[in-house]
Parts: C-alpha cells; sequence; structure tokens
C-alpha cells in the first residue's frame, strides 16, 4: 500500500469522522484513487488534502486551502 493510501487510511478510521460524518466499512478502505472518484465530499475533500500534502514541493496552506474551499463550495454537502 502506497503512503497516501496509508494517510488517507488513517484519516477514514479516525472516530471522530465515522461519528461525524457516517463512513461506511466499504468507504474505510477506499484507496486514494477510489477516494478523489468519490461521490462522498467529506471522503474526496480528505483525499485531495493528502494528494496535494504528498506533492513535491508541497504546496503552500493557503494553495491548498483554496483548493479545498473552491472544491466544498461546489459539492453537495
Amino acid at each position: 500500500m502506497a503512503r497516501k493510501d496509508d494517510i488517507l487510511k488513517s484519516f477514514l478510521e479516525h472516530s471522530l469522522l465515522n461519528e461525524k460524518y457516517s463512513i461506511s466499512d466499504t468507504e474505510r478502505l477506499y484507496t486514494m484513487s477510489e477516494a478523489l472518484h468519490s461521490d462522498n465530499p467529506i471522503i474526496k475533500t480528505l483525499a485531495l488534502f493528502v494528494e496535494n500534502l504528498e506533492k513535491k514541493p508541497t504546496p503552500t496552506s493557503k494553495v491548498v486551502y483554496e483548493l479545498l474551499s473552491k472544491y466544498l463550495n461546489t459539492a453537495i454537502l
């Protein structure tokens, strides 16, 4: 399993996220590729976050914030 997949999995298994957003057992097993194509906005947001933080060079916090804000403003929550 790739490092990005491991990081994503640790987010998806977090109890607080599971309680608040009802992440299913199947969704908790998603790879980065599956999460980036997910219909669940929370899962896709986490995948975008991990994807950008693992880029070289790492984008600034502002760039990541703007990317996630743009996505969340267009996603139906």
